[in-house]
């Protein structure tokens, strides 16, 4: 196998822009599942463990995931997914964050950079002793390209077999929380949770070292801040959406703090955003991210959980509008937040009308959805409820092959259609749709 990454030609900047969560997708970066998910094991499902004297801990070991997946399905269901994508943008419109990672790692200053910054992740979450920091070390720096991206995710020496790096790093599946391209820059994002710690720290040297992202603007929210400020600024890629070229709406929650989007505005406002809308969530495992909450779909419907709207108070709702003026109280009701900036939307209730089925499906993703184009969207076809109510407000349900075959069609005649993907061990990682997709470039409006 040829371990040296090609050299991508320089992409220029203005091919780089998202200025809404809906416009056609031309340019997007998926993260195809591998042998990682091979090396996770039952003490890597557990949140909490039991320290001496029946005291319970965070686990440094847990991956964030609810259960062991298998692999050969997986790889099955996403290469469905990424099927549907080619189908609208084409081969050359879809990249994958392995052979990104694999084509910066040819380079000397990225390679010292990315190795010194999963090391350093490590060292931190588990400790390493100098000998063996320097071991490892050692192995990295001896594998070509990409043997390094493999052990880098893998966390094993694709050559030797030996443990470089404690555990493997399986959410890199999840390409939305690795960085955002909002307007014209790119924001760079902070894990919250160690196991994702690595995995955004490589993407940071993807942004920042590869040709194909010279020259675009980075948003660094940590830029600047004090040591001691750091550990409150996390920022993932799934609490940010552009909703428009104005505004930008921004989830705070388990994974996002508050601190990071008072960090964020400021940049975007420079980058010609108007409002950013900061919006508290409940705080539980269901909600770690605002896309496992609410989705735009099209120019007049979001999907959303329906408590947000029908019992704001009950679920710790609240809405902060920052403007370059500062930052006011903007109620506990999201859609009329909206409004307020000229984005006015009608709901469609994930789960349906069934209280229960709401509970149920949002835990799978159902309100967590992406857009191909204004009103072509990806769901999963397990929340039954959730696409009959998509149905019932005139989306036809329509599984991947009809789509692929039709997909120019579906877009060109503005038909309403939500493709039903498989998901059932895409979900275990507790992502939808919009989880597993980074787009890179939307038509302009």
């Amino acid at each position: 196998m040829n371990d040296t990454p090609p050299i991508l030609p320089v992409v220029h900047a203005e091919s780089t822009q998202v200025h809404s969560e809906i416009a056609q997708l031309e340019l997007i970066v998926t993260s195809r599942p591998e042998r990682e998910f091979e090396r996770m094991i039952p003490a890597n499902l557990e949140p909490y463990i039991e320290r001496e004297g029946g005291v319970f801990s965070p686990n440094p070991d847990y991956l964030l995931f609810d259960d062991l997946v298998l692999l050969s399905a997986l790889k099955k269901e996403h290469a469905q997914l990424d099927a549907v994508i080619r189908a609208v943008v084409g081969d050359d419109g879809l990249l994958t964050w392995r052979e990104l990672l694999v084509e910066v790692l040819g380079m000397s200053g990225a390679r010292d950079e990315a190795i010194d910054a999963a090391l350093g992740v490590e060292d931190r979450v588990y400790g390493l002793d100098r000998q063996t920091k320097l071991a490892r070390q050692n192995a990295l720096h001896a594998l070509g390209a990409r043997r390094l991206a493999t052990a880098l995710i893998s966390g094993i020496d694709p050559t030797t077999g030996n443990t470089v790096l404690r555990w493997p790093a399986p959410n890199i599946l999840f390409a939305r929380d690795l960085a955002a391209v909002t307007g014209d820059a790119i924001t760079l994002t902070h894990a919250a949770r160690p196991a994702r710690m690595r995995e955004m720290a490589l993407s940071g040297v993807i942004m920042r070292h590869h040709r194909r992202f010279a020259g675009i603007p980075k948003l660094d929210i940590t830029e600047g801040a004090r040591p001691e400020d750091l550990a409150r600024m996390t920022l993932e890629g799934g609490d940010i959406q552009v909703l428009s070229p104005e505004v930008v709406l921004v989830g705070v929650g388990i994974r996002t703090t508050l601190d990071a989007v008072e960090a964020l505005a400021p940049k975007l406002f420079d980058r010609g955003f108007d409002v950013v809308l900061a919006y508290e969530m409940p705080r539980r495992r269901a909600a770690m991210h605002i896309d496992t909450l609410f989705t735009r779909i099209d120019q007049s419907h979001c999907l959303i959980y329906p408590p947000l709207i029908e019992s704001p108070q009950d679920t710790g709702a609240r809405v902060h509008r920052l403007t370059r003026a500062g930052r006011r109280d903007a109620g506990v009701d999201l859609l009329a937040a909206l409004a307020a900036v000229d984005i006015e939307l009608s709901p469609i209730f994930c789960g349906g009308d069934d209280p229960v089925m709401q509970r149920r499906e949002q835990w799978s993703d159902g309100a967590n959805a992406f857009a191909l184009a204004p009103g072509v969207i990806v769901s999963y076809g397990r929340n039954e409820r959730t696409l009959r109510e998509l149905n019932r407000h005139g989306y036809e349900v329509v599984d991947p092959d009809r789509f692929i075959k039709n997909a120019l069609y579906y877009i060109h005649a503005k038909r309403k259609v939500v493709v039903a993907l498989e998901g059932h061990e895409l979900v275990r990682g507790r992502g939808g749709p919009r989880c597993l997709t980074m787009p890179l470039r939307r038509a302009a409006h």
